[in-house]
């Protein structure tokens, strides 16, 4: 449940540690408060923002820096306040932003303020930045930004996030005062999972089939917790070939809904994919001799996140079902397609762990 955005500024004074909240007003950037100090009339500053032009849905955050240049006549410390705001529908835990401690190299989750603003969704933050930075001089600020989509194996089943419009301000620490702002328009993509030319026929009782399951990931974010699976009739048995050569029989999991297709996950239900990357998974089908004779579906599908006690659940993109006409032995016409080649990119990897 999302809510309202309300009191922002008194609860970044009560979370005093690193990373502080405050609202930017759905977009508007930050007005003067009252009680400014006067050294804040001669204080100002340059930003640059190198955000990503994409970040890939349910995804791991993706890298960039923010460059504050202060441009007066005096050393000056400054803060960073930032927001990303997406359209309606964007589902709790949506969004994740992070910052590379300057002391010691880790990585933090930066704590996020969230809340609605007529059509819009935003997630706010005030970062402070923990050095004094020279007259003329200029700190780089590292940050990662992410639509994880979900708590990791809590992942939205329903929804997705828009393109975000990342807004970063430089404040003056404490007075709140808005010195220079940059926004960014940052995509998100998905996912592609696909099936590469499944033979048109297979024989009940007969050789199994065989075809690639591609997953291909054309984003610069990793994923994680990621399920690749595949759905078939409850007379089908899948195998996938090892690096070694050999064929694993998969065990079918079915999500309890009737008349679903069950499901194998090719790679397990925590595999992980690389940034800017595709995946190739030799796959084999067979059905048995009580397969009815007619058309069957074979689905093809990703979840990000799933939940340990709902399988095939989670942040999901799916291909469109390929259809396969089971015939009877003997029947004419039944060699299929010819033999599939590896998809573009892909070095045909067998299925791994």
């Amino acid at each position: 449940m999302r809510t309202a955005c309300s009191g922002r500024r008194s609860h970044a004074r009560r979370v005093a540690a690193t990373v502080l909240t405050v609202a930017l007003a759905g977009g508007t950037v930050l007005m003067a408060a009252p009680g400014a100090s006067a050294s804040d009339a001669v204080r100002s500053a340059k930003l640059r923002v190198n955000a990503p032009a994409v970040i890939g849905g349910a995804g791991q955050p993706v890298e960039f820096t923010e460059v504050i240049t202060n441009t007066g006549s005096r050393a000056e410390r400054f803060g960073l306040a930032l927001e990303a705001t997406s359209g309606p529908g964007t589902p709790p835990h949506a969004i994740a932003m992070e910052y590379r401690d300057r002391k010691t190299g880790q990585w933090k989750a930066i704590a996020l303020d969230s809340g609605v603003h007529g059509d819009t969704v935003s997630y706010s933050a005030y970062l402070p930045v923990d050095t004094k930075i020279p007259a003329h001089g200029s700190v780089t600020v590292q940050l990662r930004i992410g639509a994880p989509m979900g708590e990791p194996h809590n992942g939205a089943s329903n929804g997705w996030v828009q393109p975000l419009d990342l807004r970063s301000a430089v404040v003056a620490p404490g007075s709140w005062v808005g010195l220079a702002q940059v926004t960014k328009r940052i995509k998100v993509q998905s996912l592609s999972p696909s099936l590469g030319r499944v033979p048109a026929t297979a024989v009940a009782g007969g050789a199994p089939i065989e075809f690639d399951a591609v997953l291909r990931n054309p984003t610069p974010s990793t994923y994680v917790n990621l399920a690749n699976a595949l759905g078939v009739s409850s007379h089908a048995t899948v195998q996938v070939r090892r690096p070694n050569g050999t064929w694993t029989t998969l065990k079918k999991v079915s999500d309890g809904i009737p008349g679903d297709l069950e499901g194998v996950y090719l790679q397990g239900r925590d595999s992980g994919v690389r940034a800017r990357s595709t995946t190739t998974v030799r796959v084999r089908v067979s059905y048995d001799a009580a397969t009815p004779l007619g058309p069957t579906e074979i689905s093809r599908c990703v979840y990000v996140n799933e939940s340990p006690t709902r399988p095939f659940s989670g942040t999901t993109t799916c291909d469109r079902n390929t259809t396969v006409q089971i015939v009877a032995p003997g029947t004419k016409g039944t060699k299929g397609r010819p033999p599939v080649k590896p998809a573009p990119g892909s070095k045909g990897a067998p299925a791994g762990k």
